[in-house]
């Protein structure tokens, strides 16, 4: 009788469970991308107003669950977005002259009138790539691209 050479039993193979949803990284976000998409651009802009701006009263929209409801209005040749906490927010709840933004070319200007004072509005001026590369360097790219989710635009235009 001749006998089959010997073999060491098999290791079964090992499976690997992936999931893709967690590892994948979300998309930069380009100034291509926000050409294309508006309440994607309005978040970069509340996003860095709530985190990186020195102006105080920018803090009244920090409520990420809460979400933002973008007004946009043109008066005197320039447009204005103002931004209201609360993507919920109803028309007798609105007493206080809201922050707000303008856009002109690559600036963004935010706009904060001072509450209980004669001093004139405090104003920031900020390129939309300084604000692109501050998300990037947040790591906060996942948390902008979520907040349109949360965000209602009223176009008065």
């Amino acid at each position: 009788m001749v006998s089959a050479p010997y073999t060491a039993p098999r290791e079964p193979p090992q499976l690997r469970f992936t999931n893709h949803a967690l590892s994948q990284q979300p998309q930069p976000i380009t100034e291509t991308t926000i050409a294309k998409q508006p309440a994607l651009k309005y978040s970069c802009i509340i996003y860095y107003a709530i985190k990186h701006l020195k102006i105080q009263r920018w803090q009244e929209v920090n409520d990420f669950s809460l979400g933002w409801q973008v007004e946009i209005y043109t008066g005197q040749g320039q447009t204005k977005y103002l931004v209201w906490s609360d993507k919920h927010i109803k028309a007798d709840a609105k007493q206080l002259q809201p922050n707000w933004f303008t856009l002109k070319n690559d600036q963004v200007t935010y706009d904060s009138f001072g509450v209980h004072t004669f001093k004139k509005d405090l104003t920031a001026t900020v390129s939309m790539r300084t604000i692109l590369a501050q998300i990037k360097r947040d790591h906060a790219t996942k948390t902008v691209r979520h907040m349109p989710t949360n965000l209602v635009i009223k176009d008065h235009r």
